[in-house]
């Protein structure tokens, strides 16, 4: 039985500080992870680590920004995330950033699958490594969001986006 914490402790322990935390010398680098699936084996993921503000650098026109440590294991490619959703459009003259108010899912949580492009690249890209119970703000470039087409009236082209995200909870894929 002890054999069995110690190892959920090791794992656990792994999978923060390589998913969104800060490393001990508080310098932002390059972490890579396991992150343990119901059905196989565990999954090696490289998860970018905060900065000392919390503030992470996905990729290219992609940050992200940890308002709330989550508890769970790290959401990987394949992975079904029930997510509660707010989406603005960037404004870099705000104080907080938010623009005009575009869309939440409000009492419904919204689900997709990791990695399937089943929403747009940003969040394939930025939502990988979030903790079960982690809320995060992803900036998203247009060119990784909507782009030239833009999304009706709400989401002009080429706009810039601003997302929090809440990860309530993950399912791994059969």
């Amino acid at each position: 039985m002890n054999r069995i914490f110690a190892l959920v402790t090791i794992v656990s322990a792994m999978t923060l500080a390589a998913c969104g935390q800060q490393s001990e010398e508080g310098v932002a680098d390059e972490a890579v992870t396991e992150a343990a699936t119901e059905a196989s084996a565990p999954v090696k993921i490289a998860c970018p680590a905060a900065d000392e503000s919390g503030n992470i650098e996905i990729a290219a026109g992609l940050s992200a920004r940890i308002i709330k440590t989550g508890y769970g294991r790290a959401a990987v490619k394949g992975d079904y995330a029930d997510t509660n959703v707010w989406l603005w459009q960037l404004d870099e003259s705000a104080e907080d950033r938010h623009g005009q108010f575009v869309w939440e899912s409000g009492a419904n949580v919204f689900q997709f699958q990791l990695g399937a492009g089943q929403v747009i690249k940003g969040w394939d890209l930025g939502v990988p490594c979030m903790l079960e119970g982690e809320t995060r703000e992803l900036v998203v470039a247009s060119d990784l969001a909507y782009g030239a087409s833009g999304r009706g009236a709400a989401v002009p082209p080429n706009t810039p986006l601003i997302f929090t995200i809440e990860l309530v909870k993950l399912t791994a894929s059969e």
